[in-house]
């Protein structure tokens, strides 16, 4: 596979689990669904790098030595932003009486990797998100989130990988008379398995993984365990279509309306996306959640297709 098709379908991958954050994020809730989302998908993100062929190196005792493969360093900073203007189905993510609504979620984030070995990179990232609705301004939040990622590789050519983290999250409003909200921490653990199918130019991830969350106010705290499953088939080098699949079983440990709450959390949905340039990617994406919980007016359905603008840049 050429080079540069890896990293168009890194990019790809990336793309594709943001719409995965960006979907739920339309309701009164939305400050669990949201960065619930973000979090648990910034720490399976998985990368596809470019693997430079064999090389050899000279040496004056001992001859020529022929390198088998060459690991490449972690870049030191990556700046990176993802603009997501989408339709939301629900709004309020109700049961009955839903209203749509357009959304722009604009994200800005920058991470730094400290030091790094072969099989492990540590990583500290902050994020700032932006989240405007046209209908319902009452809705409208920013958040910030710092979080520290890492990353163990289970073998050598990174198909097989760990991730152990911990985030903090705090949402306010934009109008002063609100403020800060909501805050959160959260502690995630995963397992992400990456290859390609063959020959055919398609590459596929699959996570496992669980998470413990505590916030205040405590409303949604919660232990879950989810997996996901995403596939990217290059079309040709600089054009990807992606589908991906995320399931996910919440443990409600504080809930007002009953003890024993549980939800199913099943999330589908898939992107188009096309890198014109090597640090852009314009994509279009629709995605469908549904949430199935025990407490009757937790549940919702909701289907939001949209259009991302992202870009990264790393040194």
């Amino acid at each position: 596979m050429k080079p540069n098709a890896f990293s168009s379908r890194t990019r790809c991958l990336s793309l594709s689990l943001f719409a995965l954050i960006a979907v739920p994020a339309f309701a009164q809730d939305q400050a669990a669904q949201i960065e619930t989302q973000q979090d648990i998908t910034r720490r399976r993100q998985t990368t596809v790098e470019e693997r430079p062929a064999a090389e050899s190196v000279a040496d004056p005792e001992l001859g020529e030595i022929s390198l088998v493969r060459r690991q490449q360093k972690p870049k030191m900073f990556t700046f990176s932003t993802n603009q997501l203007f989408s339709f939301t189905s629900n709004a309020f993510l109700v049961r009955d009486s839903t209203q749509s609504a357009l959304l722009w979620n604009g994200r800005f984030g920058a991470s730094y990797v400290p030091y790094s070995t072969r099989d492990f990179t540590p990583r500290i990232t902050f994020e700032q998100n932006f989240f405007r609705y046209d209908r319902f301004s009452r809705l409208d939040f920013d958040s910030q989130s710092l979080q520290l990622d890492l990353k163990y590789d289970l073998t050598r050519d990174d198909s097989w990988f760990v991730n152990g983290s911990y985030g903090y999250t705090r949402l306010y409003s934009p109008r002063d008379a609100i403020g800060e909200f909501y805050k959160f921490g959260i502690l995630n653990g995963s397992i992400t398995n990456v290859r390609t199918l063959g020959n055919w130019p398609v590459t596929v991830g699959l996570t496992a993984g669980a998470y413990w969350r505590q916030g205040d106010p405590s409303v949604y705290d919660r232990v879950a365990s989810y997996a996901s499953a995403v596939a990217i088939y290059s079309i040709v080098d600089n054009v990807q279509l992606t589908g991906f699949l995320r399931p996910e079983l919440q443990f409600y440990t504080n809930d007002p309306d009953v003890s024993t709450r549980t939800d199913f959390n099943v999330t589908v949905g898939a992107t188009l996306s096309w890198t014109p340039i090597r640090y852009v990617t314009l994509g279009a994406t629709a995605a469908y959640v549904g949430n199935f919980s025990s407490v009757s007016l937790r549940r919702y359905d909701v289907a939001t297709p949209g259009v991302i603008v992202a870009a990264q840049i790393a040194f």
